[in-house]
């Protein structure tokens, strides 16, 4: 055991100095299972400090042209000049990488279903989920699709990644080294598999069709259809829901019953995707202010991308300069190119459309003579099938069959090996196969188009570009001094019949896909009468929109507060869009005093409250009286705020917990993970919905012989958050604040992967935690502010959305850039610009990054290291 960590290293008893050359790399192995256990400091450090390069001089390498410039801000914030576009992205391979290799090796092997060969066991049921998928075929492909001068674009960016990797392979940054891990040559088709990921990331309606079979099989098909609302001024969508219809989906011998394990099963697969892809939340704001609303008549945009809460940053920032492309702006590790930002002429910012661009199929199967069949429009057919063979760490390889239907691929087969860990279910048969159609089928031009952006100098051009983004479904605000535009992008299905919000049966044929549509046919305004445009993942189309975007739209209030805001002037200015982007108003709160002060709501809240035990009746006075003077803002130190959260808290469970329940029970965490995608059941309950029988069904509690009114059991939450609130922030109320319940955690994803182990590898990453983690810090607003905080309610407030970028493009300005991402840009431990940017992103304030005026750029990069071309 490693029982000391001053100047030397001690393991079983036996002290080693800091090792150095070759004697390095044979170390780190015995390094990465010793000083786990430990939790010592300064070994991490070593690990991790020996990793880091100087900031000044000359590289020299092979494969330029010319030398490249790679100089830095105060932030670590790279701009990458070179004399010509290879060289660029040979510098650009080499700066991210320098910056963040392990956080690109970790997304690649996980695109190409391979992290279980990084690190073994715990990482095999999402290599099964990707091969299933099928994504490393799909990144094949479309590689191959490229044009010759964009394949040699992505040559020389791999070409810098493996320059920077191959002169630091005995001393790999602390991830790979703690897992003794050596990784391959970055391909050029890697950069593919990250695209790929980013659009699974922004998928939404698959969770919401496999949680609506988890509620159909206990509940109903109608009641079900209540959990999964569509908007506050839209019909729940019972006519999706019975396409099921006829099917027993309560019976014990049901078929969904049979594949309701396996559903829980891909639940938790995908709960650890998203964990690693960092994205897959409804998330993002973007708006722009034509300059005709502006103080100094040039246009504003300004965009902030709501993603999980993660350490390092899903998002980098980068500055780049060549004759042929040129700006500065955020991007994904391993993407040589800005995903948003400003380029001298145009600035752009998206956010996610929350488009159904995925749709089950439940398949009748059998088994005939050794071989799978599926039933289709009255004949068996038989699926498709490959093999796939994952190499884990640690143990023999895992061999997998991968079948599919015309409707695309089986995820049972995700999930049909014995588990290794009781979140995964014991191995299912059914008649049922559960097979996913999805967007990735269709060809398109994305990565292309986004380079287009890139070097976009006019509005038409911006236009045109995006007609090509295919594959990632966004609202894209897009401006330059003059205009200002709103345009949606991405590849859409058509279908038959139905919206795709529910599961369909496969076996009519019915609801299939006949290809897609999008391109320059999406929705898109310029220049609107109002003077501005804005989205918030809200519904940004009429209802009756045809053909449908989708129907897993997210909560209203963000949207709203965007439209308030803008309204209330005509001399815009950075300022105001500072305010916008931190602002902490919850709407929502004066929806609800709105309609509690209603003659109705009112005698069936104060009824309920009347037949409340008389103990209660005062603390559910008490918080009625705050709730109905609170302004709505989430400030972390506000009193009310936390009342309104803890109200909350109590109001879900009251609402819901009788029949999803129990706490740790599969529905309960189906139901909390669909609130945390689109509208929710508790939003809609809570405005009002009725239906034909009287209120929304699940006011109701089934454990009483009454059929409760909402009255009633707002009463009871209201009574039960005096209570919580003392327990929680103690018996002085006076001293109560939000920001005690709701609070920030940078956590490294190896942290966040903490649930699914257990003994010493448990402790070990706890371990590794104190050295790699940052925080808690208070944190402010909610799901429907502005400045989000979203967290699972009803059960913590751990909050895991968050704004991870901020940018507002200001065209008045001689630099008209501003941008924040939440965290640091480096990915080391031991490096100053691992952290140093969280404390800036906590003050909600912006940082001016310059690109236009060269003298201005020497004094801001400050650091520069020269690639010397040899």
């Amino acid at each position: 055991m490693s029982r000391n960590c001053g100047t030397g290293i001690f393991v079983n008893n036996k002290k080693y100095k800091k090792p150095s050359g070759l004697h390095r790399a044979l170390l780190l192995p015995m390094l990465a299972t010793t000083t786990l256990l430990t939790g010592c400091g300064p070994i991490f450090d070593w690990i991790s400090e020996r990793n880091l390069d100087p900031l000044t001089g000359e590289v020299p390498v092979r494969g330029l042209q010319e030398d490249v410039s790679i100089r830095r801000d105060e932030y670590g914030v790279p701009f990458i000049e070179a004399q010509n576009l290879q060289d660029l992205t040979f510098g650009i391979g080499y700066a991210m990488a320098e910056d963040r290799l392990a956080q690109m090796v970790s997304m690649n092997l996980l695109a190409r279903g391979r992290l279980a060969e990084m690190t073994g066991d715990i990482a095999l049921d999402m290599d099964i989920y990707m091969r299933t998928l099928g994504i490393p075929q799909i990144i094949e492909e479309r590689y191959a699709a490229l044009s010759p001068e964009l394949r040699e674009h992505l040559t020389g960016f791999a070409a810098g990644v493996n320059a920077y990797l191959n002169s630091h392979r005995d001393r790999l940054p602390l991830e790979l080294a703690i897992n003794d891990y050596q990784p391959e040559a970055w391909q050029p088709a890697n950069t593919l598999g990250l695209f790929v990921m980013l659009n699974l990331g922004v998928g939404f309606n698959l969770h919401e069709e496999l949680g609506f079979l988890q509620m159909a099989e206990k509940l109903g098909l109608e009641k079900a259809a209540y959990l999964a609302p569509v908007y506050p001024d839209e019909a729940i969508d019972l006519a999706e829901a019975n396409k099921l219809a006829g099917i027993d989906l309560s019976g014990a011998e049901s078929p969904l019953a049979a594949i309701s394990e396996q559903l829980r099963s891909l639940a938790a697969v995908e709960q650890k995707l998203k964990r690693i892809n960092g994205q897959g939340i409804a998330a993002s704001n973007n708006w722009g202010v034509h300059k005709d609303k502006t103080a100094a008549g040039a246009t504003l945009v300004a965009n902030d991308t709501h993603l999980l809460l993660s350490h390092p940053s899903t998002w980098m920032l980068m500055g780049v300069k060549s004759p042929e492309y040129s700006g500065i702006g955020i991007t994904l590790p391993g993407i040589p190119a800005l995903v948003a930002g400003y380029n001298g002429h145009i600035g752009w910012g998206e956010t996610m459309v929350m488009a159904d661009t995925q749709d089950v199929f439940l398949e009748k199967l059998r088994e005939r003579e050794g071989n799978t069949e599926y039933w289709y429009q009255g004949q068996w057919y038989p699926v498709s099938s490959r093999s796939e063979t994952i190499q884990v760490k640690g143990r023999d390889p895992v061999m997998i069959e991968v079948q599919s239907t015309r409707h695309g691929p089986l995820l049972n087969a995700a999930i049909k090996n014995k588990p290794k860990h009781e979140m995964i279910a014991i191995p299912a048969s059914s008649e049922f196969g559960l097979a996913l159609s999805w967007t990735a089928q269709f060809p398109d031009n994305t990565i292309e188009s986004f380079f287009n952006l890139g070097k976009a100098k006019t509005m038409d051009e911006a236009e045109q570009a995006l007609n090509g983004v295919g594959f990632i479904h966004l609202n894209v605000i897009y401006g330059d001094k003059e205009n200002v535009a709103w345009q949606i992008t991405g590849n859409y299905p058509k279908r038959k019949a139905g919206s795709g919000h529910f599961p369909s049966p496969g076996w009519t044929g019915e609801y299939d896909w006949q290809g897609y549509w999008g391109g320059a046919d999406t929705p898109r305004s310029r220049n609107p009468q109002s003077g501005y445009l804005g989205t918030g993942n809200h519904r940004t189309v009429a209802a009756d929109y045809s053909p449908r975007l989708t129907s897993s739209w997210y909560y209203p209030e963000r949207a709203e507060r965007i439209m308030q805001m803008l309204a209330e002037r005509n001399d815009h200015n950075y300022a105001s869009m500072e305010a916008m982007q931190a602002d902490r108003r919850d709407i929502l709160v004066a929806k609800v005093q709105q309609l509690w002060r209603s003659e109705m709501w009112q005698h069936m809240i104060r009824d309920g409250i009347a037949a409340l035990p008389q103990a209660q009746r005062a603390d559910a006075e008490n918080v009625l009286q705050i709730i109905h003077a609170f302004d709505g803002e989430m400030a972390e130190d506000s009193r009310s705020a936390a009342v309104w959260g803890g109200f909350e808290h109590n109001l879900i469970r009251a609402m819901f917990m009788d029949e999803l329940g129990p706490e740790d029970g599969q529905l309960w965490q189906a139901f909390l993970a669909m609130n945390g995608r689109a509208y929710s059941a508790y939003q809609d309950h809570l405005l009002g919905r009725t239906q034909d029988e009287g209120w929304a069904p699940f006011w109701d509690d089934i454990h009483s012989a009454d059929t409760e009114l909402p009255g009633q059991i707002i009463a009871r939450a209201l009574a039960a958050t005096w209570p919580y609130l003392q327990q929680q922030l103690g018996s002085d109320d006076s001293q109560w604040r939000w920001g005690q319940l709701a609070f920030y955690h940078w956590q490294t994803e190896t942290t966040h992967m903490r649930p699914f182990l257990s003994g010493l590898k448990a402790k070990a990453v706890d371990s590794l935690a104190q050295y790699t983690d940052r925080g808690p810090y208070p944190a402010g607003g909610n799901r429907n502010t502005l400045n989000v905080a979203g967290y699972n309610l009803g059960s913590d407030y751990a909050v895991w959305n968050i704004p991870a970028m901020r940018m507002i493009v200001d065209f008045s300005q001689p630099e008209p850039l501003n941008l924040v991402v939440a965290g640091g840009q480096s990915g080391n431990p031991a490096s100053p610009h691992y952290d140093d940017g969280i404390h800036l992103w906590l003050s909600r304030k912006n940082r001016n990054l310059p690109f236009n005026d060269a003298e201005k750029m020497k004094t801001h990069f400050v650091h520069e290291r020269v690639l010397h071309a040899q």
